[in-house]
């Protein structure tokens, strides 16, 4: 009898497990002013979540599913994906206290999206395709990243100007609590490399290239770029949550 009994209380606790809200979840980790999203809907089997900014980056939309033995140890974690007009990507992820961990994520990102769009002669359409093998936070800090990125911009870019350009690649770690990614180039006549450091409300960077292409020089030069014979260097920082950081060399 009292065997039954258990079973019919746990068959009951994984029921209410299985048709939890995800808005239950959300407020239990802090609600809005802590995961700073606008609108929850749905289970944790196949939750929404509206208005959502990342690193004060706007998500229009992230669909959840958690893992429900994962909610049981007091902390939260599934898959997600998230569909936005210039963001798209996938993953899993665990948050635990002040402890966040991605892992497996794919993310497919317009310039535009990254503040970059004013760039002179970059196309804001231009993709950055980042994949991220792990990634864990804790008391907001960086303690381990793993992962690529590339992007072809450059490509089109000198295309302008009858040359071919490189394609840009580069890899992601941690340093001094931050996010790093080091990234290069090279092809005939043209050679870059660089590294972007992110903070929570955007990003800083710093580039070095060097080109034996005049017309590529002059460009360099109205992009605000200082020159020490072949070589030019420029720096700044993005904010990206009000989308009016200073994208110049400074």
């Amino acid at each position: 009898m009292i065997g039954r009994v258990l079973l019919v209380v746990g068959l009951l606790g994984i029921w209410l497990i299985v048709l939890m809200p995800l808005k239950l979840v959300a407020l239990a980790a802090g609600g809005a002013p802590v995961l700073g999203y606008r609108d929850v809907f749905g289970t944790i089997w196949d939750g929404r979540v509206y208005g959502l900014e990342l690193n004060g980056v706007p998500v229009s939309e992230l669909d959840v599913s958690l893992d429900p033995l994962v909610l049981m140890t007091g902390r939260i974690g599934g898959d997600w994906r998230v569909s936005d007009s210039n963001l798209r990507g996938s993953g899993a992820a665990r948050l635990s206290g002040t402890g966040l961990q991605l892992e497996a994520t794919q993310l497919v990102v317009t310039l535009e999206r990254l503040g970059l769009d004013a760039v002179p002669g970059l196309d804001p359409r231009e993709r950055v395709f980042v994949r991220l093998d792990r990634l864990d936070y804790l008391d907001g800090r960086c303690r381990q990243a793993s992962g690529s990125a590339r992007t072809g911009a450059l490509v089109g870019l000198a295309r302008l100007y009858a040359q071919d350009g490189p394609e840009l690649v580069g890899e992601l770690g941690c340093e001094d609590g931050r996010v790093v990614l080091d990234w290069s180039g090279a092809t005939d006549g043209l050679s870059l490399e660089g590294r972007v450091s992110f903070r929570p409300d955007g990003y800083d960077w710093q580039a070095r290239v060097e080109t034996g292409w005049p017309d590529f020089a002059e460009a360099l030069a109205l992009a605000g770029m200082q020159r020490d014979g072949s070589v030019w260097t420029a720096e700044g920082r993005v904010s990206l949550d009000a989308r009016a950081g200073d994208q110049n060399p400074g």
